[in-house]
């Protein structure tokens, strides 16, 4: 009796509680749907701001390069002029039409070189921020890149050949056998230099040098115009 009494008053066992299931996976999506709605928005801003960067280099490409091409046509046209007019000083016919002023501007000529030096601002901010991941079109990239590490060295090598030229031989062989007259600086020119070229135009070194000259700004023109057809190409590749 006393064991009957004793089971029968024993409290009964809790209730386990039931996990709500539905409940549980509406909240797990909610979460996963929230972090990657996070996750797109700020992959979104962040392809915004990439479009944004490409954008600002790309125009700045553009109006450096058209700056660039503004300088070589008046560059090119400078050496045209300089080698017509060398060629006329050492053309009998054409040599007895000159007079002082023109030769004056001849022998200026011969002792000047004509530089080139890119416009580099977005090219160097482009490696230096590692921006050309930026780029989507890689065709257009690599022009860029071939622009600015081949051709752009390759212009400027031929303004080290005409500078060297000019310091290291024509200036050295004037100073040993030219006579000495004084000069002046007539706006951008050199005047006062004819009697120089009267003096030694019928010595044969001379005349070499002169020649020299001559085809250094011809090769250099070449180079110029060659580089301008690349720019233009890769503006053309820039335009939106």
């Amino acid at each position: 009796m006393e064991s009957d009494t004793q089971s029968q008053s024993a409290p009964p066992e809790p209730k386990r509680p039931r996990l709500d299931w539905l409940r549980l996976f509406l909240e797990f999506v909610i979460v996963v749907a929230g972090i990657s709605l996070s996750f797109w928005v700020q992959d979104l801003k962040e392809q915004r701001a990439g479009r944004s960067e490409e954008e600002r280099f790309l125009t700045g490409f553009r109006g450096e390069l058209r700056e660039d091409l503004e300088v070589l046509t008046a560059r090119i046209e400078s050496l045209k002029t300089s080698v017509d007019g060398l060629y006329s000083a050492m053309d009998p016919e054409k040599r007895a039409s000159l007079g002082a002023k023109e030769l004056d501007w001849v022998m200026d000529t011969a002792l000047t070189y004509t530089g080139f030096r890119g416009s580099l601002a977005t090219y160097s901010e482009l490696r230096q921020t590692g921006g050309s991941h930026l780029i989507r079109d890689k065709a257009v990239l690599g022009e860029i890149i071939h622009l600015y590490e081949r051709d752009y060295p390759g212009a400027g090598e031929w303004d080290l050949i005409n500078r060297n030229f000019v310091l290291e031989r024509m200036f050295p062989y004037l100073e040993d056998f030219g006579p000495h007259v004084p000069t002046t600086l007539d706006g951008t020119n050199v005047s006062g230099l004819h009697p120089v070229f009267i003096a030694l135009e019928e010595e044969p070194r001379f005349r070499n040098l002169l020649r020299t000259n001559t085809i250094f700004k011809e090769a250099q023109s070449a180079v110029f115009t060659a580089l301008t057809t690349k720019i233009e190409r890769v503006i053309d590749l820039l335009e939106p």
